[in-house]
Order: C-alpha cells, then structure tokens, then sequence
C-alpha cells in the first residue's frame, strides 16, 4: 500500500514539475535537486541538470553533502550517480573543467559544446543561450570565459584555416581582473607535455596547433588553478 502511495506521490510531483519552467542558465532549487539525485526527472531535465552542475560549483557541493547525509551514501540516488557527481568535482577540489569542443567545418568553426561563455560581439553569452539562438558557427575566432573560483580564465581559439589554429590562455583575478603572476601554463596531448611555459603576464599564446583533444593545466604557486580540456575536429 505505502509503494503504491509512493509511486502516486512521484507521479504527480512529475507532472507538476513538467509545468515549471526550464533551467535557463539559473540555479535548480532544492527540490529540483532533490529529484535529480532520485532519479525523478526526465531525460531531457536530468541532461539539463548535469550540465548546470559541470559549470556550478555550489549545486555540485549541495548533490554530493546530498550524497552524505546516509550511511551509504545512497539517498536513492540511481546507481553510480553519485560517483558521476564526485568525479566531477575531480575528487572533493572546487576545481571544475572547462569542456570546448568545436568541428572544423570548411573555414569555420562549429561549436557542438562548452561548459563556458562566449563573447559575441560585446555581449558574453552562456552555451545554452547560444543554442537556443542557433548561433553555432564562427569564422576566424572564438573568445570562452570561465570562472574557477577566484580566477577568471579567457581562452581564445584563432583558425588557422589549414587544419590548425592559434591558442591564447589568458588568467586573471576575477574579482580585482589583476594579473596572476608566477603562473606555468601546460598544453598536454594523449597525457604528454607538448608545450610549457611560465608567465608573470598571466598570458600564454600556443601556435599552430594542430587539431585534435587537449589538456591545458593553469598552475599557480601552491596548487592548479584550472583545467581546461579542448577538442577540436574535423
């Protein structure tokens, strides 16, 4: 009878839910949250949901003390979510990736994701608004921001237009925009260093990339400051 009860309360917080409005770059609520984590949603809201925690430090931290108010960990989470959620936030750190990844179609650039924002124009756009605008593609260059943590990080994509491009990491405080001095900025490929450079400009140009997936690591005097993981293909 309670498991009746129970699928009867479930079905009905599922249809009120279909009648709120979708996540549009702002933050789930608790109960949203909360029914993420036990497995309520749909395809399309849990998908909506995740990307939201890639980029969201603070929704990440409240899934995983979620994950830790039971013994088990469990909280009638789907199996291996909660693992999913911790892997995201790299092992307890606040430090999250940022995911870019664009194809190479003709002399443009198509943007098929990123977990940051992007500047059109004058205007800083986050992946979903761009989406819901269907602007994908872009010609000659491409400016993403990300904040981790304190830090504001600028990645700057130029095509090359022979299969290769231009990559200019930039890092900054988010707060103060001061430059990070004393920072080594790292392009690794397949987990082997390609490029390493150390800067008190808080700027490292890589050229002539070739396309291709990448780690960049942003390291700062105590710790890594930020990740970033770039694909790029045809």
């Amino acid at each position: 009878m309670n498991f009746e009860i129970e699928k009867l309360i479930k079905f009905v917080f599922k249809k009120w839910l279909t009648r709120q409005p979708k996540l549009d770059g702002a933050h789930p609520d608790e109960e949203l949250l909360a029914c993420f984590s036990e497995g309520m949603l749909s395809e399309e809201e849990n998908q909506q949901v995740k990307q939201h925690l890639i980029s969201c430090d603070d929704c990440l931290q409240k899934i995983i003390l979620q994950a830790k108010v039971s013994p088990d960990g469990a909280i009638g989470a789907p199996e291996g979510l909660i693992t999913e959620m911790k892997n995201l936030a790299r092992d307890g750190s606040s430090i999250l990736s940022l995911e870019i990844i664009f194809k190479l179609k003709d002399d443009l650039l198509e943007l098929i994701n990123t977990t940051g924002d992007i500047l059109v124009g004058q205007e800083l756009m986050p992946a979903l608004v761009l989406r819901s605008r269907k602007i994908k593609d872009f010609k000659d260059e491409v400016i993403i921001f990300k904040d981790f943590n304190d830090v504001r990080v600028e990645i700057k994509l130029v095509n090359r237009q022979s299969k290769a491009f231009d990559l200019t990491v930039f890092a900054k405080e988010k707060q103060t925009q001061k430059i990070i001095k004393d920072l080594r900025i790292t392009l690794l490929k397949d987990d082997l260093e390609i490029e390493s450079y150390h800067t008190d400009s808080g700027r490292v140009i890589f050229e002539n990339v070739l396309l291709g997936k990448y780690m960049i690591e942003i390291i700062g005097i105590d710790s890594k400051l930020a990740a970033i993981i770039l694909d790029i293909k045809t």
